[in-house]
C-alpha cells in the first residue's frame, strides 16, 4: 500500500509542477494577440528540445539563448510551458 502511495505522489506531484511552470512560463502573455513567439533556455537546445519545438510551431532557429518558434499551436505551447527546462516564453518582438 506504502508503494502506491508512493507511485501517486510521484506521479500527481510532476503534475503539479507542471501545471505552476505552465502558470509561471504564461502568466501575463496574451496568447490571441500573436502567433510568433521565443522560448529561453539556459543552455544550448538539443535535439529532443527542437524536435519538441517543432511539435509546438515552426521552428525557425536558435539565436544566442533562444529558440524563435512561429505559427504556434497555443495548446502545445501551453504543453511545452510545463516543461522543467524552459526559460521563459514570450512574444516575438520583430526589430527593423
Amino acid at each position: 500500500m506504502a508503494s502506491v502511495l508512493t507511485i501517486a505522489t510521484f506521479l500527481l506531484g510532476g503534475l503539479a509542477v507542471g501545471r505552476i511552470n505552465e502558470a509561471r512560463h504564461l502568466s501575463g502573455l496574451d496568447l490571441g494577440a500573436t502567433e510568433d513567439f521565443i522560448v529561453r533556455l539556459a543552455f544550448e537546445p538539443e535535439r529532443f528540445h527542437i524536435e519538441a519545438f517543432q511539435g509546438v510551431g515552426r521552428y525557425q532557429g536558435w539565436r544566442e539563448d533562444h529558440a524563435i518558434i512561429m505559427a504556434v499551436d497555443k495548446e502545445a505551447l501551453r504543453r511545452l510551458a510545463r516543461k522543467y527546462w524552459i526559460g521563459s516564453i514570450g512574444p516575438l518582438v520583430e526589430t527593423q
